[in-house]
Formats: structure tokens, C-alpha cells, sequence
């Protein structure tokens, strides 16, 4: 059964201690991190004192800083080959970050798979990767995991996308970003994120077992439910895990 563990749960713009995006899904057999912000390397050995070389893949949603910054770190470390899947316009970007900062010889470390704006891949059998373009400021997807039984998604950087909730429905768990306070919801479609008055939407569209809200803003994110729905809701902090 799948596990995971939240390596950074806040932002670009969030209290240092959350640390940036990152979670680690671990099935058997398959590693797979989720997003790769920077001071990952540091969090995979200090929440679970994993290697780099366990991992089967890295998913990165977009190519804003908080997602992307912990890879060069992570491939200089590899002493293999790690796949990382990302959009065109994502992995065009990370192709610059390396060589920006001449690091672009740790490119062969990395098989880096392009992908639509939309579509599903096998990642192992019992193991499918789907993705839908999120409502972001730059090219970005959200994602759902079906592992086995077991349903994951993941909606990356997005303002309230029924699409992907629509993707989502049913899901053992949702995790879900709130980066947005209510008290400046007005700016929330221009900056491409959801805001916390938003939950009950994101519940009644996706019904999802569990939810899970990350990308913190500057303090953790308050709520207010008027139909939970029987959702049971988890706050996470770094290095919390989570089994099922």
C-alpha cells in the first residue's frame, strides 16, 4: 500500500520551516517524488534517509523556483540514470537552469520525458500516471496517481480547475494547494492559485476521501467548512508521513 512523505509543504513566498514543494509517494517497487523544490536532496535524507538513486521518478508540475530548484542538487548526486517527467515548456527550462549555472554535463543523468499538455502513462504495471493542464500563469499540470486500488492526485499550482477535480473524483486522497488567504481572494486567478474560501468546492466537485492541503502561504492555512461532507482533512508539516 502506498505511502507517502511530505518533504516541504509550503511555497516560493511561505515561512522558511515549510520548506518547498515535495512529496514522496513510495508504492512497492516504485519511488516517485513529487516536485522537486529546493533543499529536497537534504529532506529525502533527513525525513527518511533515502537515496537518490532509490528513486524511479520525479514528477515536476511547472518550472516555477519551488518545484524545480532541488534538482540540480539532486543530479549531482546520481550515480544513475533517473527519469524525470515534465511538460516541453518545463523541460526546455530546466535544460536552461543547468546550463546557467554550468552544470548542463549532469544533464545525462537525467532522462527527462516530455510530455502533452494532457494524457496517461504506465509508469510500472499496476502503476498509471494521468494529467491535465492546470489553470496556472505558465504551462503546468496537475496529476493523479492509480496505484494498484489506490487513487492519488495532485493538483500542483492551479486556480479551481473543475477539469482536474473532475480527474480527481473519488480519490483516496487529494492533495490540493491553498495558497491564497480570503482575505486577497480577488488576486487568485491572476496569480493561479486557490484560495483557502474555496475548500467546499473542491470537496463537492472531487469527493475525495481525504484532502490535503499544501503550498502554504506565510502562516498554515485557515479554514472555514460548511459541508465537509465526511472528508476527513490532514495538515501535514515536513517530514510527516502518511500510510494507508
Amino acid at each position: 500500500m502506498p505511502e507517502l512523505v511530505f518533504l516541504g509543504v509550503g511555497g516560493w513566498l511561505s515561512n522558511p520551516f515549510f520548506g518547498q514543494s515535495g512529496i514522496l509517494v513510495m508504492n512497492p517497487g516504485l519511488k516517485i517524488l513529487m516536485e522537486v523544490g529546493e533543499g529536497a536532496f537534504e529532506r529525502l535524507n533527513m525525513c527518511l534517509d533515502v537515496r537518490v538513486d532509490e528513486l524511479d521518478y520525479i514528477i515536476v508540475t511547472h518550472s516555477h523556483g519551488d518545484h524545480v530548484l532541488g534538482l540540480p542538487t539532486i543530479a549531482q548526486h546520481l550515480k544513475q540514470v533517473l527519469k524525470v517527467i515534465a511538460l516541453r515548456e518545463t523541460a526546455a527550462d530546466l535544460r536552461k537552469i543547468f546550463e546557467a549555472l554550468h552544470i548542463e554535463d549532469k544533464l545525462r543523468r537525467l532522462d527527462i520525458i516530455e510530455i502533452p499538455p494532457e494524457g496517461v502513462m504506465e509508469l510500472k504495471p499496476g502503476a498509471l500516471l494521468r494529467w491535465v493542464r492546470a489553470k496556472h500563469v505558465i504551462p503546468s499540470i496537475s496529476i493523479v496517481l492509480e496505484l494498484g486500488a489506490f487513487k492519488i492526485a495532485y493538483s500542483g499550482d492551479t486556480s479551481l480547475n473543475p477539469d482536474f477535480l473532475e480527474t480527481a473524483k473519488g480519490a483516496d486522497l487529494l492533495i490540493h494547494e491553498f495558497s491564497v488567504p480570503d482575505v486577497v481572494k480577488d488576486v487568485a486567478e491572476v496569480l493561479g492559485h486557490t484560495t483557502t474560501s474555496e475548500i467546499d468546492q473542491v470537496i463537492e466537485i472531487s469527493r475525495p476521501r481525504r484532502l490535503i492541503p499544501v503550498h502554504y502561504y506565510l502562516e498554515p492555512p485557515k479554514f472555514s467548512f460548511k459541508k465537509p461532507g465526511g472528508v476527513e482533512l490532514i495538515l501535514p508539516t515536513p517530514c510527516s508521513r502518511l500510510s494507508f
